[in-house]
């Protein structure tokens, strides 16, 4: 088990990259940004949070399919809190301010 105290932003990112292996999660990764990329030029925030529950579909998937851990969705969940999610929010607030 990895020391999560002690890892650097590269290895984050590493696993960043690592979560997103497969072929099924990287196309229900492009399904969700579609759909994500609709919500925000639509300005509407159900179609930007369907394309978020795809993407997370992907990765239950790819855990599911493999039962390896590295791909467990809270497994992921640190790296994606430190590079998905701050941009998620953004948009979110961007959709719900306008």
């Amino acid at each position: 088990m990895k020391n999560y105290f002690n890892l650097s932003v590269q290895d984050y990112f590493k696993e960043f990259i690592k979560c997103h292996d497969g072929m099924v999660n990287r196309l229900l990764h492009i399904i969700g940004f579609i759909i994500i990329y609709f919500g925000i030029i639509k300005i509407n925030i159900w179609w930007f949070i369907v394309g978020t529950i795809i993407q997370e579909i992907g990765h239950v998937y790819q855990y599911l399919k493999t039962k390896k851990i590295i791909y467990h969705p809270l497994y992921c969940f640190k790296p994606q809190l430190i590079f998905a999610f701050p941009i998620y929010i953004a948009f979110m607030i961007y959709i719900l301010l306008s």
